[in-house]
């Protein structure tokens, strides 16, 4: 009768924490040469036929050595936690603001147009918009290889502005409000092109839908100045 009582608790744990599954598995041939980070340290790196690799609960994860996918496997909670491109990436509903807008599938860079139903995720605090449910499913096990894939699935970074911008008239790339660069001016890179703007509310809304702010189209001035 305890044994009985014993499975049973085992068996309600599992239903309450979800089936755990882990595997190494060789690297995927057609990453070979993207750039990624370790979800050990993340620190930069770049695939190749050497890189160890794990699969954890459905997602991929790469090391730059052995040693450090055994500590991961260890205790995967603690890495889980610790840097924002192990985090899982979350199924949302699109931006209702998003609607009409004509962007990319993040998996594979074809050109779609954002509806009620587009299967959307949310990664690294920025929005991703899908084909189709399969292929959103697919950046769900290997998120960092199609970051690193294509331009536009980048995570916009925060930079200082220029120094050779200061007292340059611009507009924010959020909103179109004009604004005046200065040294506390909240200033994003992305995709190769600096983005200013008025306020640190309007630099987090760009930085969460990227795709969505550069697509208006402003009056007058550009919404961006080049990094050259």
């Amino acid at each position: 009768m305890k044994f009985f009582i014993y499975i049973c608790s085992l068996a309600a744990a599992a239903l309450l924490t979800g089936c755990v599954t882990s595997e190494i598995v060789p690297p995927p041939q057609e990453n070979y040469g993207l750039s990624t980070e370790s979800a050990y340290n993340g620190d930069p790196m770049i695939i190749d036929s050497s890189t160890p690799v794990l699969r954890y609960n459905d997602r991929i994860y790469y090391f730059q050595n052995q040693s450090e996918l055994e500590k991961f496997k260890d205790d995967p909670k603690f890495f889980l936690t610790r840097y924002p491109s192990n985090e899982a990436p979350k199924i949302v509903p699109p931006l209702t603001n998003d609607y009409g807008l004509r962007t990319s599938c993040a998996f594979n860079s074809d050109p779609i147009v954002v509806g009620q139903f587009t299967p959307t995720l949310k990664y690294m605090g920025r929005i991703y918009y899908f084909a189709h449910t399969e292929s959103r499913r697919m950046f769900m096990e290997d998120p960092q290889m199609y970051v690193a894939k294509f331009g536009a699935n980048k995570v916009p970074k925060i930079i200082s502005p220029l120094r050779s911008a200061y007292g340059t008239k611009t507009i924010c790339a959020a909103s179109g409000i004009p604004i005046l660069v200065g040294p506390h001016t909240p200033a994003l890179e992305y995709m190769g092109e600096i983005f200013y703007f008025s306020d640190l509310s309007s630099m987090e809304a760009f930085k969460k839908d990227p795709q969505a702010y550069i697509n208006k189209k402003f009056t007058d001035q550009q919404n961006y100045k080049s990094l050259n």
